[in-house]
């Protein structure tokens, strides 16, 4: 089933770049099962079950009914007492060759994949695995604590999902991207291939605004320390990339008063712990790894509204305290506690203020989407997003719409309003994910930092070795390779293995430097990336003036078929003319009129409805056009 997976979810990331609805994305699959099993009646559930079988694909029966209603108006379906009947000849929508073709696709992926993985601890031993593998890594980007989703991810359930497997995938993606950009390109198809997946757990997805027009999203302290570069290139691209993404479509993005105050105290500790033998955490080693110095830290705290603004964040004042909209902080902070643990208790005490910022800022209101909410808080830590989700299943404002939401959660429903204008989020999403993957536990950490302690005492290593093992970052990567985050792997063996790795890697380093023919091979590869990123850029600021061209087009559309609306009301309640052309025009404006009014009547259509249709047939018709004149928007290579 897996193998089949990968295989939909690269055929999916091909629909998406035609064009069309994200139902239109299910409709080869559903169509495809009824022409091989011609099912009578057609039941969406088992429709369901061979989608799962067939193609891997876990997709919720309400999606199945809405494709199955479509396709009822242009074939040979037909519906009688709420069940479906095939009345004839379907046509074949030719899955099998597209099948083919991307079969090979995988077939390459995952041959790098064992080949990569054939020199570390746990080297994966076949296709089957391989296929695996990188399943149980796509299914942790997960679209979650949204109710309108059903269900986290399209991919279903893997049994046996092992960390270790996560380590290596992420490492391969890393070592994709550093040497083979074609084949990262390659893994890159699959993962937005599963964010396009992801959107079929959401029927009315399609529905939704596709803007976050008076809506503001309020990042969380982790998300700032990312998007100010403190935790790597990796993560300040991703969420960059985001912030660029919902600007776009017309968000706002600010942050508390108190969480601008909880970031200047986080850059304070770190720069008081980083030349500090004990210094740890996620800034710190960033900070080593980068050689940034304990002023450099404290100058950023210094300027850091300046450099907010920069990044497009608004400070806001945290909201005052109002009874009526009050969570009952007592019962939250439990809440918390199951699902996360805090180091310090001083951010628990900022995450509740956020929550319940955000309760006061939405007024009592029940939003029943994310973009008509007002205001929601974005966070990295998926384990504090389901405890506000938990929260808030208890109070009716936020049982539809969390009062926090999952950064990645946020990139995926995002992406799928413009995937062709975002083509760096999803590779940045990614990349971010896999080197946070390869960062050591703290669980590992504290017991690798006990077992050098011990070394050192009893003269096994050097007080030098003991510096080394500690507090350089080449140690740490090394020691999430070894173990694969595994921390009853660690050995006095595997730290000696540790130290002499990481003592050629800084020999090797130094030689590089002075390798010509490398630096040469390096410069070049650099210019091929940027020349592939020119590319990319080009093809995302194309895609945004195709969009606003047809938003122009369709609002000068609607306007003048709103003129002729107002005429037509005016002409039925009695305007009359002399002249029998203007007479007759009155009289057809006037039909207008009334059929636009019973239309809206029965079908709930209204001009503002059809305004948002057109824009998207206008833009997709004129990607259409751009495909056909040769400039292809969705080439990632």
């Amino acid at each position: 089933m897996s193998s089949a997976t990968l295989t939909s979810l690269a055929m999916l990331k091909v629909a998406v770049d035609k064009g069309g609805d994200y139902l239109d994305y299910l409709r080869p699959f559903v169509l495809q099962v009824l022409v091989d099993d011609r099912p009578d009646p057609i039941r969406d559930d088992a429709v369901r079950e061979s989608i799962k079988r067939q193609y891997g694909l876990d997709i919720p029966p309400r999606a199945v009914q809405i494709v199955l209603k479509r396709l009822s108006k242009t074939h040979a379906i037909k519906r009688e007492m709420g069940t479906f009947h095939i009345t004839g000849g379907l046509p074949d929508p030719g899955i099998s060759v597209r099948r083919a073709a991307a079969q090979r696709h995988i077939r390459a992926v995952v041959d790098a994949l064992l080949e990569f993985t054939k020199n570390t601890p746990k080297p994966i031993q076949s296709f089957d695995e391989g296929v695996d593998a990188i399943c149980a890594f796509l299914s942790e980007f997960v679209v979650d604590c949204l109710r309108a989703y059903v269900q986290g991810t399209a991919i279903p359930k893997i049994s046996g999902k092992k960390n270790s497997d996560i380590i290596l995938v992420s490492e391969f993606v890393i070592h994709l991207q550093d040497s083979a950009p074609e084949r990262f390109d390659s893994f890159n198809i699959l993962v937005q291939g599963h964010m396009v997946a992801n959107a079929l757990l959401c029927p009315d997805l399609n529905d939704a605004p596709n803007n976050y027009k008076r809506l503001t999203f309020y990042f969380d302290t982790p998300l700032l320390v990312r998007l100010l570069g403190l935790e790597g290139d990796a993560e300040r691209r991703a969420v960059a990339e985001l912030a660029k993404l919902i600007q776009r479509l017309k968000g706002r993005i600010a942050a508390f008063s108190h969480s601008r105050e909880e970031l200047e105290r986080v850059l304070k500790g770190a720069a008081a712990h980083i030349e500090a033998l004990d210094g740890r955490g996620a800034i710190v080693m960033e900070a080593r790894r980068r050689g940034t110095t304990q002023s450099d830290l404290l100058l950023l705290a210094g300027r850091l509204d300046d450099e907010l603004a920069s990044c497009g964040i608004s400070i806001m004042p945290t909201p005052r305290y109002i009874e009526e909209f009050q969570i009952d902080e007592r019962v939250f902070d439990k809440v918390l506690e199951d699902e996360l643990f805090y180091y310090n208790p001083r951010a628990k005490e900022y995450d509740i203020n956020s929550v319940r910022s955000i309760y006061v800022l939405r007024s009592g209101t029940s939003p029943t989407t994310v973009e008509k909410c007002k205001a929601i808080l974005v966070s990295s830590n998926a384990a504090f997003a389901r405890a506000a989700f938990r929260y808030g299943q208890q109070h009716e404002e936020s049982r539809e719409v969390s009062s926090v939401i999952a950064d990645f959660s946020l990139a995926n429903v995002s992406w799928l309003k413009a995937p062709l204008g975002a083509p760096f989020l999803p590779t940045a999403e990614v990349l971010a994910f896999s080197y946070a993957a390869l960062q050591p536990s703290t669980a590992l950490m504290s017991q690798y930092l006990r077992e050098i302690d011990k070394l050192l005492k009893n003269g096994r290593v050097s007080a030098n070795d003991h510096q080394l093992l500690r507090s350089n970052v080449l140690a740490h990567d090394e020691l999430v390779r070894l173990t694969l985050g595994d921390d009853e792997a660690l050995s006095e063996e595997l730290i000696t293995e540790t130290l002499r790795r990481v003592s050629d890697e800084i020999k090797k380093e130094e030689a590089d430097k002075l390798d010509k023919e490398k630096t040469e091979h390096k410069k070049t590869r650099e210019r091929l990336g940027r020349e592939r990123s020119e590319k990319m850029l080009f093809r995302q600021r194309l895609y945004w003036r195709l969009r606003r061209r047809a938003k122009v087009f369709s609002w000068i559309i609607a306007g003048v078929l709103g003129v002729m609306l107002v005429i037509g009301v005016v002409a039925g309640a009695g305007l009359v003319s002399t002249n029998p052309v203007v007479g007759w025009g009155l009289a057809a404006l006037s039909g207008l009129a009334t059929l636009a009014g019973v239309v809206d009547l029965i079908l709930d259509f209204s001009v503002r409805q059809m305004r948002v249709r057109l824009e998207e047939w206008l833009l997709a018709r004129a990607i259409q056009r751009e495909l056909a004149a040769g400039i292809d928007l969705t080439e990632v290579s």
